[in-house]
């Protein structure tokens, strides 16, 4: 009873950690608030990748305001992800990502201009999408 329990308590977990918000029946939004590590990105690119088949999203807008900071592994894994939406013609876009990891990510030499869109908000991509 016990590990059916627990197992119930991650599933919900997961799927908390990981909400896609069905904008329109083809654009939806990933907000991902609070600490991002290499357990969560596999969750993520998990339901990432299953929902995007499944409700047949164009495009995803990814909003990073909420988190602080990402170590490297965990861009690399974000990187691969977006290579996944990708592969399945999906759009990215992401949105919010604050200065640190910015600075992180050229540091690294790495480039998300070459595999998703950046914007500044998450409301300068809705008023982009969105506004017609």
């Amino acid at each position: 009873y016990k590990d059916s329990l627990i197992m119930a308590q991650r599933e919900l977990v997961e799927n908390l950690s990981v909400p896609i918000i069905p904008i329109t029946p083809t654009i939806c939004i990933l907000p991902l608030i609070g600490a991002v590590d290499l357990y969560r990105t596999n969750i993520l690119e998990e339901k990432v990748l299953i929902e995007i088949g499944k409700l047949r999203i164009q495009t995803l807008i990814m909003d990073l305001s909420g988190i602080m900071e990402m170590e490297t592994e965990v861009i690399d894994h974000l990187m691969r992800i977006i290579d996944g939406t990708s592969l399945m013609g999906c759009t990215t876009v992401i949105t919010g990502l604050r200065a640190e990891v910015a600075s992180n990510m050229i540091r690294l030499g790495m480039r998300l201009n070459e595999k998703a869109q950046t914007l500044g908000t998450l409301q300068q991509a809705l008023n982009k999408y969105l506004i017609c």
